[in-house]
């Protein structure tokens, strides 16, 4: 089997490489599972042995003219359809799209189209892309990359083989980082816990300086509860105008830990934990509430994570999950709070 550079993603690679070892790959592919767990990794591997003169079933060859012009970032029967965070997929895109791709192949036999991720797909430009996949014009294939496949239609997704990228376990993920790329371990599992599981998300952490960014977030919402310090208003408008990646981790990663504690009425081991050395701050935080004001501020912050991704206000999403946040059952917990 060929390296695809990939771990933990043995199910995955092995759809992938026996479809293309005996060139079977269907029109439509739908890789999906979390973001920066290695699907464009595996896509841009498919894509490159697809295009080669030599055919999909070995690594490409790198000499023939498909594979020197896909490197070069010219392959002339190649689509990169990607959209930057926030962005949507317009249909004129997609017309453009079904325009090339009813066009005969000039160097690989077959086009390729790639789509990242699908689920920027605004409601015509998925109904346009269901259409193609519906009748391929030719010999075509379509990747769908997807960070959310429930966000996709239901008819997209049953004209395309789904791949399922699954999270990759944290001390999985903490062994990669120490062994190939020298993290400390400390570092590295801190990296990993607030990942979840995705490799590429946890390199990507792992560069910053991840017990300061915890901390900040710890201590404001802290003052927001206390109304000491940042105001609700206030912070809200900082995490607004802050980077998201410095502070919506955290914030999700100890909600998560609260949950795990109160659910295991705090007996939760620090091994199942994103800040196991906070062990005692998540006790006495989670212990105080019950579950239904746990259930509200769990919503909350889904629906701020939602807004980070550029589908509402991130700004009124911040402000309506600290007020849920400082709600008089999460300050005084549920007994006092009751009490006349």
């Amino acid at each position: 089997m060929a390296d695809w550079g990939l771990i933990g993603q043995d199910a995955a690679v092995g759809l992938l490489e026996g479809a293309l070892a005996r060139d079977q790959v269907p029109n439509g592919l739908l890789l999906a599972g979390p973001e920066g767990i290695g699907k464009r990794t595996a896509a841009l591997q498919a894509v490159a042995r697809l295009l080669c003169a030599g055919g999909p079933a070995a690594a490409p060859c790198g000499q023939c003219p498909p594979c020197r012009h896909h490197a070069a970032g010219a392959a002339p029967d190649f689509l990169d359809l990607s959209a930057a965070a926030g962005e949507a997929i317009r249909i004129d895109q997609i017309r453009e799209l079904a325009r090339t791709s009813s066009l005969t192949p000039q160097e690989s036999g077959r086009r390729v189209i790639l789509v990242d991720p699908a689920e920027a797909l605004n409601d015509y430009a998925a109904n346009a892309l269901l259409k193609l996949l519906e009748e391929p014009p030719g010999t075509v294939h379509f990747l769908l990359i997807s960070h959310r496949p429930d966000r996709l239609l239901p008819t997209i997704r049953s004209r395309c083989q789904t791949v399922a990228f699954r999270a990759v376990p944290a001390d999985t993920v903490a062994r990669w980082l120490q062994e190939h790329h020298g993290l400390a371990a400390e570092q590295a599992a801190l990296a990993a816990r607030l990942s979840g599981g995705a490799p590429g998300r946890a390199l990507a952490l792992a560069g910053r300086d991840l017990v300061a960014e915890r901390n900040a977030v710890v201590e404001g919402l802290a003052a927001a509860r206390t109304g000491e310090g940042e105001s609700v208003l206030e912070l809200a408008a900082r995490w607004a105008d802050t980077e998201p990646d410095t502070w919506l981790p955290h914030l999700l990663a100890w909600l998560r830990d609260l949950a795990r504690v109160r659910v295991s009425a705090g007996r939760s081991g620090a091994a199942y934990l994103a800040n196991p050395d906070r062990l005692d701050a998540l006790q006495a935080q989670a212990m105080a509430q019950d579950f239904t004001a746990l259930d509200s501020l769990l919503r909350a912050a889904e629906q701020l994570a939602e807004a980070v991704t550029g589908r509402a206000n991130t700004r009124l999403a911040a402000e309506e999950f600290l007020l849920t946040w400082r709600r008089p059952e999460w300050v005084a917990g549920p007994k006092e709070a009751t009490q006349p």
